[in-house]
């Protein structure tokens, strides 16, 4: 009786951190993929990027608008280019946010709009895949002979002119700007943070610009576009990093990394315990079942069916299951509570992880225990009788 005690014991304790690791990776998986479902704001496919920054001989301001629209006007005539922008900012990146306030407005303490700030150039929210909501673009002709512009996010549009059209409006940020378009949010922070508010400044109208990223959306694979990026910047642009050449989607592969990391290092624990977990429930009752051979043969030679000594074995299997399940419950309850932070999309009381994750163990636990039970139940009651 001890060591049935002692193996019921290892039993239940396997099912116990197996339930422990499965609903922690289970809670993670699941929220993982709520974060790749977002709406980022932005389409990173078939859209690559490439640091061009200006170099020391550009300035004043002329001359960096000049290097920028040769920039632009070399890249766009690259066959399979569909759009190009340019941007000092890039999305899941670097930040810098200023003040945004409406022009006449008074903010009480506290409640002084900040947004983040991007200095883009035309064809950047065709090339981003950024949805223009209402008004115009950033156009080539918004130059510092013209007056000063602005783009803002729908959340910027809400928070300054609340139930009012944003077009026309005049906000101070850099000076005075009219408002001539309102854009989509975009997630810029990190995949899990909501946009907050943006706006979006024209680059010719600026100044002292020196980091300067170019975003191409193209037909073609990354691999063959870049070479072709490269020899038309040569000319002006000679220095361009060669291993600098990255597509979109890697900028939002690498803001998932971390997440990405702790799902697939608490997913192979998870695995690794309900592999030890089904090795060790066949293992024990298959021991069991040797050690109770007699009993068996006994139980047979007086009737009893193979398909009722099967569902005996298997309904103990369960018990010892559903135990450990319990215990289990409890610690699966206050690791959950504590990767409430890493959560996104789901709660520590997600029903599909609770409710899934003991559905799967009891499964495994009914496998491993049928196999020895049915060879249990094949064995001759006579020569069970004659076994040591």
């Amino acid at each position: 009786k001890s060591r049935n005690w002692i193996r019921g014991a290892l039993v239940v304790s396997e099912i116990a951190f197996a339930l422990v690791l499965l609903v922690s990776a289970g809670l993670l998986v699941r929220s993982f993929l709520r974060v790749l479902e977002v709406n980022l704001g932005f389409r990173p496919e078939h859209a690559a990027t490439v640091r061009v920054d200006p170099d020391a001989s550009y300035t004043t301001q002329a001359q960096q608008n000049a290097y920028f629209d040769d920039v632009l006007r070399r890249i766009r005539a690259i066959p399979g280019i569909e759009a190009a922008g340019l941007t000092d900012v890039l999305p899941l990146g670097r930040n810098r946010s200023w003040g945004a306030p409406a022009k006449g407005q008074t903010y009480a303490p506290g409640k002084f709009p900040v947004a983040f700030v991007r200095v883009v150039s035309d064809g950047y929210l065709k090339a981003m895949g950024i949805r223009l909501i209402a008004g115009r673009d950033i156009s080539e002709r918004d130059t510092p002979a013209v007056e000063p512009v602005i783009l803002i996010n729908e959340t910027l549009a809400r928070t300054l002119w609340p139930g009012q059209s944003a077009l026309g409006q005049i906000m101070r940020a850099c000076g005075e700007r009219r408002v001539v378009g309102v854009v989509g949010d975009v997630r810029h922070l990190a995949l899990e943070q909501g946009s907050g508010m943006e706006m979006y400044l024209p680059m010719r109208q600026c100044r002292d610009i020196s980091s300067v990223d170019l975003v191409v959306r193209t037909s073609l694979p990354p691999a063959e576009l870049a070479p072709s990026v490269r020899a038309a910047l040569k000319p002006i642009a000679p220095n361009l990093p060669g291993q600098d050449f990255r597509t979109l989607q890697q900028l939002v592969d690498k803001a998932v990394s971390p997440r990405r990391f702790v799902v697939l290092l608490l997913g192979g624990f998870a695995l690794f315990a309900l592999l030890l977990a089904s090795l060790g429930i066949y293992g024990v009752v298959s021991y069991g079942v040797n050690q109770r051979t007699q009993e068996i043969g006994i139980r047979m030679a007086l009737g009893a069916s193979a398909s009722g000594l099967q569902v005996r074995i298997i309904t103990q299997t369960l018990g010892l299951a559903a135990v450990g399940m319990l215990i289990g419950a409890a610690g699966s309850w206050a690791l959950a509570r504590a990767l409430g932070g890493l959560l996104f999309g789901v709660t520590a009381t997600d029903p599909v992880t609770l409710l899934g994750v003991p559905a799967i163990l009891t499964l495994v636990a009914a496998v491993a225990g049928y196999l020895p039970a049915r060879r249990a139940s094949r064995i001759d009651p006579s020569i069970a009788l004659r076994a040591n």
